[in-house]
């Protein structure tokens, strides 16, 4: 299987780890996005302080990333292989 590098804040309070994991398959309606840059907001470090309730860990902040599709899930219209894409918060 096919593994990527994420950042991770494994608990509140806790430092960034670096980490490997599986990449995953998009589901359907879905994308998966090769992300080629991503910004570390304030609502970031709020998260990895453990300020923001309801929140599960661990967790992988950066939620404004620029990249590009690199799969399409069934079910996808208006997307495609290669398309390049920006995300911010939602």
């Amino acid at each position: 299987m096919a593994k990527m590098k994420a950042v991770v804040v494994p608990k509140p309070g806790a430092n960034f780890d670096l980490v490997e994991r599986a990449v995953p398959e998009p589901g359907p309606r879905q994308v998966r996005i090769r992300v080629r840059a991503c910004g570390i907001c304030h609502s970031d470090v709020i998260t990895q302080d453990g300020l923001l309730p309801g929140i599960a860990y661990p967790r992988v902040p950066g939620h404004e990333i620029a990249g590009v599709i690199d799969e399409v899930g069934d079910g996808v219209e208006g997307w495609r292989r290669g398309q390049r894409v920006g995300v911010g918060w939602r």
